[in-house]
């Protein structure tokens, strides 16, 4: 069944729901009939028998009506001539022997049988009976003509039902059969045809996150095409500089003056190289962990930013560090948050003049942890602070653009925010905020 299609499945259903109260109207409408025809004849009060004698015949339907005289004569006297001569007899015997004035009674013998009621009344002050009669074979024919009339509409009904739940169950399937086709040229990697499915209802919205899933594969497809080509050129580019030094040591010439300038060049290329294959393999890392389960120890948020100050202070001997740590423990991954921390100093200790201030607070009312970075270098354009969290968008010292880029997916991991300003003033400060509720870290 589970291989079956969903159409199938659907007109299976429907299929067996009908063939059900098929078989449930087979059952019981032998009986309805009776009950419905056979009992209400027998049982209608005295007042009603004429104007019954008047409609039975018209209906087709074989109850006879009578009267017997206390004397044993019928009314009318073809009632003798059709009713057996035992069967007036018994008739006739229980009716006299009748105490109640209305009582109802069956006959059987191996031959036949009848079900016939007696009402007993008065006529000019002599007793007369009233009898109302119907055979059992008669009764029988009646509800099988009437059966086979209810069975050939009941069966018509059942193959229109049939066709019908067909129709509708490729009308249903019909939106999914669509967007089965749409998947299937998304994965083979044919995503640039929308899908239209105009609909209100769960199919609707189906299509719609279908759809929703296209588009970001678009973006997610430009956004590698456009890694890609950042990252051939970054890669080219320190590549040549050192095959170019290397080539023209070898026939003697030295780019940079002497021996010792033009390995310097080189060394200083092949650092670069190793730390663009660092930043990339980092965004590597981060894209796989995020599909895995989160490592989460305790960290000393305070003691990891000092850790990191102390092996920064040699490359900037003339900037001043103003450090405002407040004590933090946090849950989180350690070599994360290791390299978010030496990323954002990284870039302010590249732009600052004179000083770097680090804040790091707790902000219970707010239920979040607060980290500030702030330098008094020059400005950063608006343009650029648009755009400087993008990947390969670059400052104007800027080495790789990947730093910030691969901070803030570190932030958004834990449900963060990032921001990076300016502040005018007397003394003029360029600062990257960060916030991290308190909730997501434990």
């Amino acid at each position: 069944m589970k291989k079956f299609p969903l159409t199938i499945k659907i007109w299976l259903a429907l299929l067996l729901t009908s063939l059900l109260l098929y078989m449930i109207f087979l059952l019981i409408i032998p009986n309805i009939i009776r009950s419905s025809f056979t009992s209400p004849l027998l049982d209608l009060p005295p007042k009603r028998l004429a104007a019954q004698e008047r409609r039975a015949p018209s209906q087709g339907f074989p109850v006879r009506q009578f009267i017997i005289l206390d004397n044993g004569t019928t009314l009318p006297e073809q009632a003798s001539e059709v009713l057996p001569s035992f069967l007036l007899q018994e008739i006739s015997q229980k009716a006299k022997s009748q105490q109640q004035p209305y009582n109802r009674y069956e006959y059987i013998n191996e031959q036949v049988r009848y079900r016939y009621v007696i009402h007993k009344d008065e006529a000019y002050g002599r007793p007369l009976y009233k009898i109302t009669i119907l055979a059992k074979s008669d009764e029988n024919l009646f509800v099988q003509r009437l059966l086979l009339q209810f069975m050939l509409f009941a069966g018509g009904a059942l193959v229109v039902s049939w066709f019908a739940s067909l129709f509708i169950a490729r009308y249903l399937t019909r939106p999914l059969v669509q967007m089965e086709q749409h998947v299937k040229h998304i994965a083979d990697r044919n995503w640039h045809e929308p899908l239209q499915v105009k609909y209100n209802d769960e199919f609707g919205q189906l299509a719609q996150s279908i759809e929703s899933m296209r588009q970001q594969l678009i973006r997610q497809e430009e956004i590698q095409q456009s890694m890609m080509q950042n990252i051939s050129h970054e890669l080219k580019t320190p590549v040549m500089v050192i095959r170019s030094y290397a080539q023209a040591m070898q026939d003697g010439l030295y780019p940079s003056g002497d021996l010792a300038g033009s390995i310097k060049v080189i060394d200083d290329e092949g650092a670069r190289l190793e730390n663009l294959i660092k930043q990339l393999l980092c965004l590597t890392r981060l894209d796989y962990m995020s599909t895995q389960k989160p490592i989460n120890s305790v960290i000393c948020l305070d003691d990891l930013i000092k850790e990191n100050v102390d092996r920064m202070r040699y490359r900037r001997l003339d900037i001043d560090w103003e450090l405002n740590l407040q004590p933090v423990e946090i849950q989180g991954d350690e070599e994360k948050w290791r390299v978010l921390i030496e990323n954002i100093l990284d870039n302010h200790l590249r732009y600052a003049s004179t000083c770097l201030q680090i804040t790091l607070a707790v902000e219970k009312e707010k239920n979040e942890i607060t980290i500030r970075f702030c330098n008094d270098g020059l400005k950063i354009e608006p343009n650029v602070l648009e755009q400087v969290f993008k990947p390969f968008k670059k400052g104007q010292e800027g080495k790789y653009g990947l730093g910030l880029h691969i901070a803030q997916r570190i932030v958004k991991m834990y449900q963060g925010e990032i921001r990076l300003y300016n502040i005018d003033g007397e003394r003029n400060w360029v600062c990257t905020n960060i916030k991290i509720p308190l909730r997501k870290m434990t």
